[in-house]
């Protein structure tokens, strides 16, 4: 059965394969990596494309790789043109398919939150300088989006829930700084007072 399974879905994949979409993509990836096309890590997006491809030809041995070719991209820098082309070359496969959306939308979310980190952490070194209630908060929040960022990305990632509670408790530890200098130094100390907020646990599962 897993063998009959797996030759439908390869004929499936050849029957709908388009070479000079395929060979676009590694021109793309080349020069997004600044590489040649026989470089590891163009070989390494090329298979994540055709893997993902597998996948949505309902090939049993490739789940979820629609997911890996968009971690791929975010942690690559692939940009949003060559994200495109993947997409399209996807939709050969099964054009209405969501997994292809989320590929898109989990990579390019995860492109641009990396790109948006090193302004981030710039802005957050320059709201540290300000001698004042207002360049502190600032501070202190700036350097929360830094963390929930971080938290955002690892949880596109499906990577470890341990590393994303961390993020998130250090970005919340910023926010009650952030909101400590608003009540304590503001001329209208109520409009950072968020005492009544309440936090979901397990209890309301």
């Amino acid at each position: 059965m897993t063998h009959d399974l797996n030759a439908i879905a390869m004929q499936q994949y050849h029957d709908h394969f388009d070479n000079d979409q395929y060979n676009a993509i590694g021109e793309f990836l080349a020069s997004n990596l600044n590489a040649e096309q026989d470089d590891q890590r163009v070989v390494d997006g090329m298979i994540a494309v055709q893997n993902a491809a597998f996948e949505l030809c309902q090939h049993p041995d490739f789940k979820e790789a629609w997911h890996t070719l968009a971690v791929f991209c975010g942690q690559h820098s692939i940009s949003v043109h060559t994200v495109d082309a993947m997409r399209n070359f996807l939709r050969r496969f099964s054009p209405d398919d969501a997994r292809i959306d989320d590929f898109e939308a989990t990579a390019k979310a995860l492109l641009i939150a990396y790109r948006g980190l090193d302004d981030l952490k710039t802005a957050t070194a320059h709201a540290n300088g300000v001698h004042s209630w207002r360049g502190r908060m600032a501070y202190e929040l700036l350097a929360a989006v830094e963390y929930l960022t971080y938290a955002a990305i690892t949880l596109l990632a499906h990577d470890d829930e341990t590393y994303i509670r961390e993020k998130l408790r250090n970005g919340l530890h910023h926010i009650t700084g952030a909101l400590y200098e608003g009540v304590r130094h503001s001329q209208q100390p109520s409009l950072y007072n968020f005492r009544s907020i309440y936090f979901s646990d397990e209890g309301d599962v």
